[in-house]
């Protein structure tokens, strides 16, 4: 994918993904999932998403994950990463659909939505993030995770960290997106960039954040 694409396009990935690895070792520990933490390195990706694309925030998240198998081993790595990036992704597929919806902001059918852009962002990559990974999660802990550590789960304990799991996987988009979101804005306006984000057109002015 990286080789189709034109050297700016390489050189975004470069520097989102050198500022994502940056943010790897700020981690913040949960207290009702263990071994899980509240962490930065979604920031960047969720910036190069809104600026540039899917194309860009897709392949940033993608090296980031290579980097962290590299840099940040893991007892779980090979698993652990790749399964944070489905979870990104996931959150990604709202804001994606989020900014499809305010696409149509103009026509009659949806008139009706008057929140700021960054409400649906937020809302939507909530919804998809917390509706799709307990799903994905209980099927890593009953089958994968087992695996890559050498020992099971039972039932009753995955059961147990299902309210937890929801629980993580509203609260991350909710300072992700936003925060992803405040500085994709300032820095589309500034630097007159953000193709995919339409700064120019839809939210040049600041009451419209």
């Amino acid at each position: 994918m990286i080789l189709s694409m034109e050297t700016r396009d390489i050189a975004l990935i470069i520097v989102f993904t050198a500022l994502a690895i940056v943010l790897n070792p700020i981690r913040i520990p949960t207290l009702y999932w263990p071994g899980f933490f509240y962490r930065l390195w979604e920031i960047p990706i969720v910036v190069a998403f809104l600026l540039f694309g899917p194309k860009i925030g897709v392949a940033v998240g993608a090296m980031n994950v290579l980097a962290q198998i590299v840099l940040f081993p893991l007892p779980a790595g090979i698993l652990a990463y790749p399964w944070g990036f489905v979870a990104t992704l996931s959150m990604l597929l709202g804001v994606y659909l989020a900014k499809k919806i305010l696409s149509l902001n103009s026509s009659e059918r949806f008139r009706h939505l008057k929140a700021k852009p960054v409400f649906y962002y937020t809302l939507l990559g909530i919804s998809f993030r917390a509706g799709i990974m307990p799903f994905i999660d209980y099927a890593v802990y009953n089958s994968l995770l087992p695996i890559a550590l050498g020992r099971s789960f039972t039932e009753a304990y995955v059961l147990a960290l299902i309210p937890g799991i929801i629980l993580f996987n509203i609260l991350v988009p909710l300072y992700t997106v936003p925060i992803g979101y405040f500085i994709a804005h300032k820095l589309g306006r500034d630097l007159k960039i953000g193709q995919y984000l339409n700064l120019s057109k839809q939210y040049s002015s600041t009451d419209n954040l």
